[in-house]
């Protein structure tokens, strides 16, 4: 894998970290605040706003899913990690000027399986698995462990995987021409704009 490879890679997961982020700073609104989901019921646009939420809400779970799949086809964070785990491209990288830090190497890893393992993520997929990508057979129970997703899970994966984003990208010497945090903000604000607006 060469620096080329891996710095698009990086690139094109941050793209998808931006995007979840934009729905979910889209959706919270509609599903937490009281005063536009009142507005939005005194004026009977409720339907259209209720589909429009729950796009929103199946976007961001998509996204999230997108950035935490193993294909090895895909620019995923477990692909970006078997690279890192692999001593020829740490070595290649080193010779091209990027050295990586072996204990924040280890210390990212780590925080990948964590995330991997995690209920929230797990939770995640068998939404997106038996809710969105499919519709379950009524005709046979759930096999998995997974635990039904819950509202919360999303933003715990998204604040988990921004710092892992930005650190993959530290690796290579890629910056971000706006931070998370200050992407978070903007998104958010995008969306106070926008609904503020409805009605």
């Amino acid at each position: 894998m060469s620096y080329l490879a891996i710095h698009r890679t990086v690139k094109a997961i941050s793209r998808d970290l931006d995007v979840a982020i934009a729905f979910y700073k889209t959706f919270v609104p509609s599903a937490r605040d009281a005063r536009l989901i009142d507005r939005i019921n005194k004026v009977g646009f409720h339907p259209a706003f209720n589909i429009i939420s729950d796009s929103l809400h199946q976007s961001v779970i998509l996204s999230l899913c997108r950035i935490w799949d193993k294909p090895a086809d895909t620019a995923n964070m477990n692909g970006l990690a078997r690279d890192f785990r692999n001593a020829k491209v740490i070595a290649g990288l080193a010779a091209g000027g990027h050295v990586v830090d072996p204990g924040k190497l280890r210390k990212w890893l780590s925080e990948i399986d964590a995330v991997n393992n995690s209920a929230e993520l797990l939770a995640l997929k068998r939404a997106r698995n038996r809710a969105i990508a499919h519709t379950p057979t009524p005709n046979k129970a759930y096999p998995g462990k997974a635990r039904v997703a819950r509202y919360g899970d999303e933003r715990k994966i998204m604040e988990r995987t921004m710092p892992l984003v930005e650190q993959a990208g530290a690796f290579i010497g890629y910056s971000y021409g706006t931070l998370y945090v200050d992407q978070r903000r903007l998104r958010r604000e995008h969306a106070e704009k926008f609904w503020a607006t409805l009605c």
